[in-house]
This record gives C-alpha cells, structure tokens and sequence, in this order.
C-alpha cells in the first residue's frame, strides 16, 4: 500500500468520527484504532513527519522572529503578555519569566494607561468594524528603570479564535540622538552662514567706521592742541589783569575772580587736557579695532601671499579683546626681525584666534582674577622659519587628554560650549596646509603653551608663491 493509500484509507481507520486536526491529535487517534500492523506502521511513520515538519515550521518562524531587530509582542484583550520575540526581551532588558504573563503596561511611563488605550480604540474603526493598525512614537521605560524613545504599531490580531493585539515596537534612542545631531548641525551652518555674512559686510563696515573716526580724532587733536594756545592766552591775560588791577575801575578785579571761582575755570584747565587726550586714545583705539577688523576680515585669495605674522598676530589680539580681557593681561614679545612668509592669511587668523581664545578659557577655568591671568604671545626666527608660541598660565591638559588634543571632536568643554573641532582644524592648517609643526608644553594647573613652526617657504607643492616672488 502506498502512502497516499493509507492517507486515503485514513478516515475509514479514524472510527468513531474522531478528528484528527494535527500532528498530536493524529498520534493519539492512531494509538486508539484497530488496523492492520502494516497500515498501523505506515500511517505512524506519516504522523511522525507531520510532527518532524511542524516542528521545522514552528522552528523556523521562531528563528525568524528572534532575528527581527523590533520587539514582537502578543497581548490578550486584558493587557497580559501572551508572547513574545528575542528583540522583546532585549529591549526591555527583561527575562522571559518576567515577562510571559506580566501585564504589558509595564513598558509604558504612562502608568495610566492612557496611551495604550488610545492606541487601541484606534485599532478598530467604530463606525465600520474594520480592524487596522495604529502608530505612535513616545517615551518607553525597560524594566530596569530605564527610559527610552519608542515607535510602536499596535495591529488586532485573532489567536485560537481569541482577540489579541500584536505590538511591534523598536528603541529610536540612536534616531531621536541623529535628529538632535543633525538639528545642532544645520544650526551651526546657519550660524556659519550668518557669520560668514557678518565678515562678508565688515570690509565695508570697517569703511564707514573709519571716515567719521577719522575727522574725530582730527578734531579732537585740534582741540587738544588750540587749548595749549587758548590756556597761554588766558595766563598772560590773568597776569596782565593783576599786574594793573590799581588802574582798573574799583572792584572789577575782584568781580573776575568770583566769577572765575563760580565756574571752576581752574578744575576746567586742569582736567579739559585729560579728557580730550582720553578721547584721543578712545578714538586710536577704536581706528585700530577697525583696522584690524578690515585686515582679519580681509577675503584671501587661493594662492598664499607673503604675510607679516607680528601684524597678524596684533590683529587677531585686538579682534580677541572681548573673549581675554576679563581674565588675562596679554604680553606681546614679537621679534621685529622675522621675514615675511607665505601664508593663507585668512586660514592663520583662525589658527591663533584658536590659541589665544583656548588660552583665555582655560584661564577662566583655572579660576584666576584678571590681574593674575597672564598670556604671552611671542614670535622669534629660527633659521628658514618663524616660530609661534602662545602661552597661558591656565589649568594645563591632563595626562590622559594630551594625545587627544587634536583628534576631531575631542573637548573637556562642557556640552554646547565647544564642539572640538578647532584644535583639529588649527592642526590641518598648520601641517597640511602649510607644511608646518604645531606642538605643546604643559603642566597641569600651571598652564600650556602651543608652539606653531611656520616654514619661511612653501612646503606644500604649491607654487604660486615662488611665482608671485618672480613676477
């Protein structure tokens, strides 16, 4: 007899009208039937493969699930965890134990339930009775307490006849940290944009500051030097008036007097000459800030051009003033001796604006009084190149952050006060860019100083420089 013989002969050997609707069912209708030892063999053998295969089956679909990242959950209309995936269990940093038949609210902050209600009533539309899935993102907890950002698909679906729901969920923890990244990204382009803006317009600002501050320091000059002239007058007058007050008409010497008294002409000619030499030196100051912004904010072109590094570093003082002048004292020391070298100049105002601003910071950090901080800024030949060093007295690097220093986004800033990006991009300006050395010298709580070696040609590849120095 074949096999399709016995599964064709196989209801007239299940009596009784038993049904037989699976693998176990089969075998336990096979052990109560009378047949003969042949059909008997062959028909257990079949069982026993119906058996094999439903076991690959539910193997398989297990294996499968197990390897799906979301956590899969069957919930009972009660809310009780029925079963679940290995995702599920991993998610929730849970065990199987504490989950099989543990209410599901546990994976929710809302203890009230609300949300997963909500989910639920939205499983089945009232108005036509047709089930569909609902989708929500919110905040989950693990059963360790912790919480996470969570996407959920809560879907009905009938189990042995029974309402259940299958919830589909996944930890968006690295989604929701990309989001917040790539936010913080664009509002840094933005910022970059609005800055780069801001230097695009500051030549012409610079422009219209420079002509009205030029005829005020002309005129306050003027003023400083006629009042010599004007005091002169006023003594020789004041002599004259006293020399002859017997000839002069009874009491108009004395009249003079109080009313010089009464309008403090003495406290006048005393402090007239400060305050106009104050704002002489108001008015220099604000000439040289515009200036230095004109030059810092100069657009360079691609090739390099010969630069004066003790001008460039003078500049990029006075542009920094605001970001050091409440924490140190800077201490120029420039050899006046140094060549010209070539530079992208636009590129080495941002590396020492770097080094001077980290340096006011860590002062700042270090918690001295602007009459203690000190930074010293000094420039000195050597041979073919020009050597920069700026130092601090601030809290010097830690041994174990020294060779980070560097590395793209390190910082022991806190979060949203640096970005660690300008220390790695002062370190490819000077070597890649420029075919240079950037090192440092530290002592932690006595201060850093950063030494930047400039070659007094380009090392590069480039060269537009000894082009420039043909024509």
């Amino acid at each position: 007899m074949t096999d399709d013989q016995v599964i064709n002969e196989t209801p007239k050997i299940l009596s009784g009208g038993v049904e037989a609707t699976s693998g176990e069912d089969l075998l336990e209708a096979a052990m109560e039937i009378e047949a003969p030892e042949e059909i008997r063999v062959r028909f257990m053998a079949l069982i026993g493969e119906q058996r094999r295969r439903e076991q690959e089956t539910t193997q398989r679909l297990k294996t499968i699930l197990d390897s799906v990242l979301e956590g899969i959950m069957i919930v009972d209309a009660t809310g009780m965890i029925q079963d679940f995936n290995k995702s599920a269990v991993e998610i929730l940093r849970a065990t199987g134990d504490e989950l099989l038949g543990s209410s599901v609210d546990v994976m929710f902050i809302d203890r009230k339930t609300t949300l997963r209600h909500r989910l639920l009533n939205r499983c089945i539309n009232i108005s036509t009775g047709v089930l569909k899935y609902d989708y929500t993102e919110t905040m989950a907890q693990r059963l360790d307490g912790d919480s996470f950002p969570m996407e959920i698909i809560v879907s009905p679906a009938n189990f042995s006849s029974e309402m259940s729901y299958l919830y589909i969920f996944r930890d968006i923890t690295r989604r929701k940290n990309a989001e917040t990244s790539q936010k913080k990204l664009e509002e840094d382009l933005r910022e970059a944009l609005k800055l780069e803006a801001i230097g695009h317009l500051a030549g012409g600002i610079a422009h219209e500051i420079n002509t009205p501050s030029q005829y005020i320091r002309d005129n306050l000059k003027f003023l400083n030097d006629s009042y010599g002239a004007l005091s002169r007058v006023l003594g020789l007058a004041l002599q004259t008036l006293w020399k002859n007050r017997n000839h002069l008409p009874q009491n108009t010497f004395e009249v003079f007097a109080k009313q010089m008294r009464d309008s403090d002409l003495e406290f006048m000619l005393e402090e007239i000459p400060h305050a106009t030499q104050q704002s002489l030196d108001g008015i220099n100051q604000v000439a040289r800030i515009v200036l230095s912004m004109k030059e810092f904010s100069h657009p360079g072109g691609a090739e390099k051009t010969t630069t004066d590094i003790n001008r460039v570093l003078s500049n990029v003082i006075v542009i920094s003033r605001n970001e050091w002048k409440h924490h140190a004292q800077i201490t120029e020391k420039f050899d006046p001796e140094i060549p010209h070298i070539p530079c992208h100049i636009n590129e080495i105002n941002q590396v020492f604006l770097n080094l001077i601003v980290n340096a006011a910071q860590s002062i700042q950090t270090a918690g001295r009084k602007p009459d203690e901080g000190d930074i010293t800024v000094k420039t000195t030949s050597l041979d073919d190149s020009i050597l920069i060093s700026i130092s601090d007295n601030g809290t010097g690097i830690e041994k174990e952050n020294r060779s980070k220093v560097f590395n793209p986004f390190f910082t022991t800033k806190e979060v949203g006060k640096g970005t660690g990006q300008g220390l790695s991009i002062t370190h490819d300006i000077v070597t890649v860019r420029h075919g240079g050395r950037i090192w440092f010298e530290t002592q932690v709580n006595k201060g850093t100083t950063f030494h930047v070696l400039l070659p007094g040609e380009d090392r590069t590849g480039n060269t537009s420089v000894e082009k420039q120095k043909a024509n």
